[in-house]
């Protein structure tokens, strides 16, 4: 999954991709370089953000690129990376498949119904709080991490059931990075195979993140593909189904050879 963020404020890569064509551009070079999804977000949810984008504003960011890279590639599998059910029901209106929800159904309550009757995809997230507040000490404290990840998401895809949507539809995303320590996220990832006995694919967003930056004290985000592949190396052996990068032909390099050695062996 590639990331396509439509902002002029995202940790990484804010304001390079805000003109529509800029982006869908960047958009085509991903798919080219091996994406098999383009997720777009119009809203920065990094760790302090505040929400300041409106549902219209977010509207009117994200989907004439989706309607335009619908055009471009006909055949594209797009996510709009949305909390808000409304943005949502507009994306998969300008043609989007799949609605990546960071705040795990709890931001807008009715998104699963909107997922449900537009038989979309539905990325669900495990979060806590808002990206203003997920990093405060009572967020950052769990009593069993991995269980209560597994739990949380375990009982929002029950929800998502109960609004009917389709089981084949949904996936699961721990939330690299959102209301998690350094050594939260490496638990995480480290017992990613937990999260896949849920019974559902699962989805890693942990590209450029900051815990990265922490380990390898790699200030600059651009500096931290190298450590979001070898990650990303571990999260296929571990056999997780999709993974969320900025830096798509790197990871894409780094996979493919790392399925030729196994094939190899």
């Amino acid at each position: 999954m590639g990331v396509l963020n439509v902002t002029p404020d995202s940790f990484s890569d804010g304001g390079e991709f805000f003109d529509c064509d800029t982006a869908v551009n960047r958009a085509l070079t991903m798919l080219a370089d091996g994406a098999a999804i383009i997720d777009i977000g119009g809203e920065s949810t990094r760790p302090g953000s505040e929400e300041v984008v409106s549902a219209a504003m977010e509207i009117d960011r994200i989907c004439p690129v989706i309607s335009k890279l619908r055009e471009a590639a006909p055949a594209c599998v797009i996510s709009a990376d949305t909390r808000k059910a409304e943005v949502a029901e507009a994306a998969i209106e300008a043609g989007a498949d799949i609605v990546n929800d960071v705040s795990g159904l709890e931001y807008s309550g009715n998104m699963a119904e909107v997922a449900a009757k537009t038989g979309a995809g539905l990325v669900i997230m495990h979060m806590r709080g808002a990206p203003d507040t997920m990093q405060t000490v009572k967020n950052l404290e769990y009593d069993n991490i991995i269980e209560d990840i597994c739990a949380f998401l375990t009982s929002a895809a029950a929800k998502a059931l109960d609004y009917g949507v389709n089981r084949e539809n949904i996936v699961l995303d721990p939330g690299i990075g959102f209301a998690k320590t350094v050594e939260q996220n490496l638990k995480l990832i480290g017992h990613i195979s937990r999260l896949r006995q849920c019974g559902y694919p699962v989805l890693v967003g942990h590209s450029r993140k900051s815990f990265i930056g922490k380990l390898f004290d790699r200030e600059d985000p651009r500096e931290r593909v190298f450590a979001t592949a070898g990650a990303a190396i571990y999260l296929a052996e571990q056999n997780v189904e999709l993974i969320r990068v900025h830096d798509v032909r790197a990871m894409n390099d780094a996979l493919t050879m790392y399925r030729l050695c196994a094939a190899a062996r």
